[in-house]
């Protein structure tokens, strides 16, 4: 059933984007801030805010039609009727959530795998030694890269909401300055790695064993993405 709704969801996604076309822009930018903030909103069942962001998307084509804005159809205060269409929305089931957070972490160890394979592969050609990987710090790099991720994207939906709804807000320079904070709290995180003494058992696996390892790893993890 949830494979089959995320196909819906795709559905209505792509018919989204196609019919937010037919905006004006002042309706356009009030619509898309609608839409991320229910979007950014992790809690919510995605099929159903889907359907709901829609449906209102419809209302605003009509309505549109009739001379009509967005502003009309949200009233005075937008972010309001957010947080009101959000209470009454359904919340994420949990085994959905969970299913999202394996896809998360299965992706996460593929890359890390894929990186130390070929970091093994090149680095020799050039004269250099290629990583070792140790037990103790391949968890806590791991365990770094779940915590840091889920801190990421919390963060980087919260700034992206606090300036929805906002007039004169340069969205542009918004999600640059989010992205660099994000860049330099991403660069803090692989120097404390860096800077961790080795502790655990060396991996003394050939480059192609982590490489077919780390491809595994991001097919199973894109499957369950995909579920």
């Amino acid at each position: 059933m949830f494979k089959n709704n995320r196909k819906e969801i795709k559905a209505l996604i792509e018919e989204n984007n196609r019919l937010r076309q037919q905006l004006t822009p002042d309706n356009l930018k009030l619509y898309e801030d609608m839409m991320l903030y229910i979007r950014t909103d992790l809690r919510l069942a995605e099929y159903e805010s889907e359907q709901i962001l829609m449906e209102m998307l419809h209302h605003i084509v009509d309505s549109q039609k009739d001379g009509k804005t967005a502003k009309d159809v949200f009233g005075g205060n937008p972010k309001d009727y957010a947080e009101e269409l959000i209470a009454e929305l359904p919340r994420e089931k949990k085994r959905n959530v969970a299913q999202f957070i394996i896809a998360q972490v299965v992706v996460l160890i593929g890359i890390v795998c894929l990186v130390e394979g070929l970091g093994k592969l090149v680095l020799p050609l050039f004269g250099l030694k290629g990583p070792v990987v140790i037990t103790g710090n391949l968890m806590v790099t791991l365990l770094m890269g779940i915590i840091g991720t889920g801190v990421a994207v919390y963060w980087i939906f919260k700034q992206i909401r606090k300036d929805l709804f906002t007039e004169g807000t340069n969205s542009k320079k918004q999600y640059i300055k989010t992205g660099l904070i994000g860049a330099v709290a991403f660069m803090a995180m692989v120097g404390i790695v860096y800077l961790l003494p080795d502790w655990g058992i060396p991996l003394t696996f050939a480059w192609w064993t982590y490489v077919l390892i780390g491809m595994f790893l991001l097919i199973i993890g894109k499957r369950l993405q995909a579920a």
